[in-house]
């Protein structure tokens, strides 16, 4: 997927559409369940790659930022120190789509590898950019702060929807 060098930003009028659901909302233990099943797992936030790692659930691929709501996540740092994988950083503001973090998720599907994705900055978009350039088959199981995990099961529609999303964005500047 193809981003701007300066990357895209989140304009104020979508804003509204990403605080819906992308995928199904669910709580912890049935989002525990389904990812069990999936053949390839994609954890996006830092708590729901808590979740799963406490829970003995190792995704494919966990995008985090070692904070939420503002504080500091040493728990999920040190439950990833237990993950054998590749430790990649990128930077990547809020409310932006960076090419830097494009790069790191599609090498992270292209790795056979665990991919441990720190983003300095924020991953607030990450898993849009999960949905759109994962293979088919793909779980991407993200937080929504005070209503729970989605869990999008990737398929061409989803990922469609997921570039058009993209594709609205403005360019930074």
């Amino acid at each position: 997927m193809r981003v701007p060098e300066k990357g895209l930003r989140l304009p104020e009028r979508m804003r509204g559409e990403l605080v819906m659901p992308f995928g199904k909302l669910m709580d912890d233990k049935t989002m525990l369940e389904r990812a069990k099943r999936c053949k390839q797992l994609v954890a996006v936030g830092d708590v729901v790659s808590l979740r799963m790692l406490e829970n003995g659930v190792v995704p494919k691929t966990m995008v985090y930022d070692l904070s939420t709501r503002r504080e500091s996540m040493s728990s999920l740092s040190s439950a990833l120190a237990d993950v054998r994988g590749n430790d990649v950083m990128v930077r990547n503001p809020a409310g932006r789509i960076m090419p830097e973090m494009v790069k790191a998720i599609e090498a992270s599907f292209a790795s056979k590898e665990i991919t441990k994705l720190r983003v300095e900055g924020e991953e607030d978009l990450a898993a849009l950019v999960c949905a759109a350039v994962a293979p088919d088959g793909t779980c991407v199981a993200y937080g929504l702060p005070g209503k729970g995990v989605v869990f999008v099961n990737v398929d061409e529609e989803v990922r469609q929807k997921a570039k058009t999303l993209i594709g609205r964005m403005e360019e930074s500047d």
